[in-house]
């Protein structure tokens, strides 16, 4: 009830608002005789509209912590397949997204489109990873059976590179480092071998097959500031360090061999397989089972490990101070503090495979900014999205 006939009326509504009685209710003559008729009608107040930080450390950061109302802002985008997609990238122009029997999908103004129906060789053999230059104007892909090419954004110009050095197997992991016609490329495959690949003039130049573990499958690679990145299913880790001269210019591709240059840095006593590795200024992530994360200080040359939640983790990122991961069975969970992860709502219950996060003008060679969109991409051709526009 309210007692409060000496109030102004907006005062009035101002306080109906406050103590969350409901959006229609009769107003209160000013001069308390009850006799007007007329109903006011108060706005709706949704609590997630109203929730501030809460403490949770990351909120406002611009990191990919998404809204507070527990669906982190993803909704499902109209698919035009039902093929399993296994990555995502952002391009120059919008995210890719690659997957079974070669398939490679583009979201552009219409939505997402198919670019290719087949993959590189027409063969239809499964694509399991996607990786975009620094400037996301050329598109590297692989997959099974020596599947792997690239795709020029721009021009629309396909280049078909399968079996390189004769290798048939299944590549199941591409990282790029370097704009278009100057990238340097490492590709993984099943018998836990990585490829080195660089770009001169347009054209690949295939270097060094070597096998930075004990030759267990890397699902798992990354281009980070200080090198390559790779994890395999035994439990390890290990960087390709990018040599420096005193300019501060990479001289990895012309100074050492890439035996020479992998190293193991991780992980002791590995509780679970690794899926995928993301690195960053200041700190690396792997995706594992069993919904376990594990985080890596370069400094003090250290891993933690992090118990992000259920399901195995299929792909992990961070942006700023904050990270995303995907799981099986439709997760997404972002990091809210250093070592708590909350479960966003999704609206599918398909394993999620693939994770690309918006990247910035600052994040992109030259400024070219991509869409302001995070995709995750899974099985039965779902894709999920979530729109970071101002």
């Amino acid at each position: 009830m309210i007692d409060r006939v000496d109030d102004s009326l907006s005062d009035a509504l101002d306080w109906l608002q406050d103590v969350g009685l409901p959006d229609r209710v009769a107003s209160d003559d000013s001069s308390g005789d009850g006799a007007n008729e007329d109903e006011v009608r108060l706005p709706v107040v949704d609590a997630a509209d109203d929730r501030s930080s809460d403490g949770d450390g990351d909120e406002s950061d611009d990191a990919d912590t998404g809204t507070n109302d527990g669906t982190g802002g993803w909704g499902a985008a109209e698919s035009p397949t039902s093929r399993a997609l296994h990555a995502v990238v952002h391009g120059h122009d919008g995210p890719y997204a690659c997957g079974e029997g070669g398939l490679l999908l583009h979201r552009g103004d219409d939505g997402w489109q198919v670019v290719l129906e087949r993959g590189p060789g027409v063969s239809e053999n499964t694509l399991r990873d996607v990786a975009a230059t620094d400037d996301g104007c050329r598109l590297w892909f692989a997959g099974d059976s020596g599947a792997l090419g690239c795709y020029d954004v721009v021009d629309g110009r396909l280049s078909d590179y399968s079996a390189p050095m004769e290798k048939t197997s299944t590549w199941e992991a591409i990282a790029v480092t370097g704009s278009t016609g100057e990238e340097r490329v490492r590709i993984a495959n099943g018998s836990g071998e990585v490829l080195d690949c660089t770009v001169e003039d347009g054209c690949p130049t295939w270097g060094d097959v070597v096998e930075p573990g004990g030759g267990s499958t890397v699902p798992g690679l990354t281009a980070g500031p200080d090198g390559f990145c790779a994890v395999d299913t035994s439990g390890g880790a290990y960087r390709e360090s990018a040599d420096r001269d005193e300019n501060g210019e990479s001289t990895s591709d012309t100074e050492s061999t890439s035996s020479d240059r992998w190293e193991r840095i991780g992980v002791r006593n590995a509780q679970v397989d690794f899926q995928d590795i993301w690195a960053g200024d200041g700190a690396v992530y792997i995706a594992g089972a069993d919904g376990i994360a594990y985080r890596y200080d370069p400094d003090c040359e250290n891993w933690t490990p992090l118990h992000v939640g259920q399901g195995a983790l299929q792909a992990i990122q961070a942006r700023g101070t904050g990270a995303v991961a995907v799981a099986t069975g439709g997760r997404i969970y972002r990091r809210e503090e250093s070592v708590r992860w909350a479960e966003l709502d999704t609206p599918t219950e398909q394993s999620l495979q693939g994770l690309a996060l918006a990247r910035s003008s600052d994040d992109v060679d030259g400024g070219l900014a991509t869409s302001p969109v995070d995709v995750a991409v899974g099985a039965g051709g779902v894709i999920l999205e979530r729109d970071r526009s101002p």
